[in-house]
């Protein structure tokens, strides 16, 4: 059971952001908001977003800005998305998932032109934590470095849109119901009131499913509070409150493990030599016996993951050209889990168990103020955005640990268990699990038992760590040539402090303090009415973490990125928008560590790594009520240089070749008046990448392809808006290793009901 948010957490909950439910999109008069700083849906056009929020900090149309911005827009969310943010993305062209669930926005979760990202943005600050769906406006992914957000990936960056009030009373009730015993109920209410000067909206979803996995099951339970206030007519408070808490069986942690297939690398005839690091009879790769539904789970096995968010914002218009905004949030999340995990077979078949207790407790508050003035120097038109920001991070993290070939102490100690006559299992055999055996029915450690008995996992016994971010920037928008010339100028300072306080709360290793100034510009040029060119370029930097080898941090990772492209907006009479790019970027001194389930210790290389390709957005309009969105990505993402074995290894999670589809009809007249159905197509081209370090890579993906397919009926019912509709996921039912060892979810089909009161 969900345990209900107590009274504290309802008092830290007074001051946050928004959700997602089924809602058509927001027309602008209806929008209570509508400022430099804000974009709402009333900038879409179905699936196709005509402004953006994420590339300069300020509402800016998508035309204008030199870069690559990709925007999922509330109505294209609505028919295809069938589970939570990971699927969210599916559609997105050079994106992939890279971490196994549960997924939250502290996890470097995705691979963005090659390059992982560190974390996802929640409506522009990096303070974000978990988000649920309901509470999702749009998503707009900028491609690229980007010099407003302090730490930059040079792939690029997601920002999530939160909803916000509208302009009307509304209350909209929806029920889902679905296969694998899936239930969920979203509730929308929107109240205007003070003669239309404040606005709140309530979002709520319950949802329960059993999975699909032989033992499987989650509860998941949402509420969130936003309101916008006009307290004068040039001052405007904003204030969002939302909390989420999920309970179930963590199925994602143990889901799918490796196996070993010793494999003649250089062709010599026999399994005696090592190649690129790595012992021919060693060779480790995703496993190909497992059942879909295999899980190394128990019943007894469990995790809760508990969020809460809160925002608190002020705008203040000084005359037409000078806009203020100060924005403070508060986010935790706190993620407690026990788990069993067979992680890799040997040649023989047997792996080794692996009883783990873990928790996790994250918290950030971050203050950002930023000014917009617009000023003239004779025909120049100067848009001009001043910020700064600082985030205040605390990380607390202990995991306990019970192997079967671990330290003698966790040997004795699961021996005890066994010979007291618990049914506890060290390994796990491949004829047992194609024998039969239900394996999924075994006991394991307790959470006491874990931690009082267990080996804790972090280095030099780590209590927490924190980390302080202080960023400025400057950005200039400046038109010229009666507006068919946009250049984009900016820098940014920033400077990074951590370090770590070890159980006795003493400060542990060197203070890790270093900054750096990057900076970008681009440029647009409207060479018609309907086509532009544009270009950018861009620096960005990011500290390293301490080398125990020789004393010192090692040196920053650094990166440089350019891209060029055209823009089509409105092309051959509306038919064509888009956009369609080649980039580059070079990204020096990458440090990546990774888990060596053979060692049990984490290997770690250093490398010069280089991303390239080719990528391609367009919104086709070629017939009334037909909207398709078509995307094509190339990339070729590598090593460059390196001093360790990972030369030519293929960055994590790059997808040589993906091509996605999305399309659907509306009738607007006849019979068939109010329905709506469509479909997508998802072709990945591998291999893909599933780990950043050579000991794993021969982990790869080799491709898939995955269909969906919805349909939406809108009538009415007692007088009131009604909707029914059905969405289908992987409706080939594809099985593909989608992320280290998480595999894809087999046919999904959810069944919908909305009403609007």
């Amino acid at each position: 059971m969900i345990r209900p948010l107590t009274r504290s957490a309802w008092l830290m909950l007074l001051g946050i952001t928004p959700v997602y439910a089924q809602t058509s999109p927001t027309s602008p008069e209806e929008s209570v908001v509508m400022d430099p700083f804000d974009v709402t849906t009333g900038s879409t056009k179905g699936y196709m977003a005509t402004n953006t929020i994420s590339g300069t900090a300020m509402n800016t149309p998508l035309k204008d800005v030199p870069m690559t911005i990709n925007v999922i827009t509330s109505e294209f969310l609505d028919d295809s998305l069938v589970g939570g943010l990971g699927d969210a993305l599916s559609y997105n062209s050079s994106i992939t998932q890279t971490n196994r669930e549960p997924i939250n926005n502290r996890n470097d979760s995705w691979s963005i032109r090659g390059f992982r990202n560190r974390n996802t943005l929640v409506d522009g600050v990096t303070a974000g934590e978990f988000v649920a769906p309901q509470m999702i406006d749009r998503i707009e992914i900028v491609k690229g470095p980007n010099t407003l957000y302090g730490q930059s990936d040079p792939g690029g960056l997601i920002n999530i849109i939160t909803k916000r009030p509208q302009g009307k009373d509304r209350v909209s009730i929806t029920q889902k119901i679905g296969n694998q015993s899936f239930f969920g109920t979203d509730l929308d209410a929107n109240v205007v009131a003070l003669d239309g000067r404040l606005g709140v909206r309530l979002i709520g979803a319950h949802s329960t499913t059993d999975g699909y996995k032989i033992v499987d099951g989650k509860e998941q339970n949402f509420i969130g509070l936003v309101g916008d206030y006009r307290l004068t007519e040039s001052t405007r408070v904003h204030v969002h409150l939302s909390g989420n808490e999920t309970e179930g069986i963590p199925v994602q942690r143990g889901t799918f493990s490796f196996q070993i297939i010793p494999t003649d690398l250089n062709g010599d005839g026999d399994l005696l030599d090592t190649v690129d690091g790595i012992a021919e009879n060693n060779v480790r790769y995703n496993n190909n016996f497992l059942p879909w539904n295999f899980t190394s789970q128990t019943a007894k096995n469990q995790f809760e993951q508990t969020s809460y968010n809160g925002q608190f914002g002020i705008r203040q218009s000084l005359g037409k050209n000078v806009n203020l905004q100060y924005t403070f949030v508060r986010t935790e999340q706190s993620l407690d889990m026990t788990f069993r995990e067979y992680n890799t077979f040997n040649a023989v078949g047997s792996s080794d168990v692996n009883h783990s207790a873990t928790n996790n407790f994250n918290r950030t508050n971050a203050h950002t103020l930023n000014a917009l003035m617009t000023v003239e120097t004779g025909a120049l038109k100067h848009n001009i955005l001043a910020g700064v920001r600082y985030t205040g991070d605390f990380s607390q993290n202990d995991t306990y640990t019970l192997r079967a070939l671990g330290p003698t102490s966790e040997r004795t100690a699961l021996a005890a268990m066994i010979a007291a006559g618990r049914k506890i299992r060290l390994d796990l055999l491949r004829t047992d699990v194609l024998g039969g055996v239900r394996y999924w029915e075994d006991d394991v450690p307790t959470e006491a038992e874990l931690r009082s008995l267990g080996t804790r996992n972090n280095n030099n016994n780590t209590n927490y760590s924190e980390s302080r971010v202080n960023s400025a920037y400057l950005t200039d928008s400046v038109s010229l040539m009666e507006n068919r010339l946009k250049v984009l100028g900016g820098v940014r300072y920033v400077r990074i402090r951590g370090q770590s306080t070890n159980l006795a709360g003493q400060k542990t290793g060197q203070l890790n303090d270093q900054d750096d100034i990057s900076a970008q510009g681009g440029v647009v040029y409207d060479v018609t009415t309907h086509v532009s060119v544009f270009g950018n370029y861009a620096t960005a930097f990011n500290p390293n973490g301490f080398d125990a080898n020789n004393g010192r941090f090692f040196d920053p990772e650094t990166s440089e990125a350019y891209e060029f492209g055209l823009k089509f907006d409105n092309l051959w009479q509306g038919r064509i928008d888009g956009s369609v790019s080649y980039f580059n970027i070079d990204k020096k001194n990458v440090v990546r560590s990774d888990y060596n389930p053979v060692t049990f210790r984490a290997d770690s290389e250093i490398s010069d790594d280089n991303s390239r390709g080719i990528e391609t957005e367009l919104f086709l309009n070629f017939v009334k009520g037909l909207q398709t969105v078509l995307n094509y990505s190339y990339i070729d993402a590598k090593t460059v240089k390196s001093i360790t074995l990972a030369k030519g290894l293929r960055l994590e999670g790059a997808t040589p070749h993906r091509f996605t589809i999305w399309t659907s009809y509306a009738f607007d007249e006849g019979p068939l008046k109010g329905f709506r159905f469509g479909g997508g197509i998802v072709r990945a081209v591998g291999p893909i990448q599933q780990f950043g370090t050579s000991n794993s890579r021969y982990v790869t993906e080799n491709g898939y392809t995955t269909v969906g397919l919805f349909a939406r009926y809108q009538t009415q019912l007692i007088q009131r808006p009604f909707s029914i509709g059905v969405n289908v996921d992987n409706a080939t039912d594809e099985f593909y290793v989608r992320s280290r060892a998480g595999v894809s979810e087999p046919r999904r089909v959810v069944f919908s009901a909305r009403l609007d009161l």
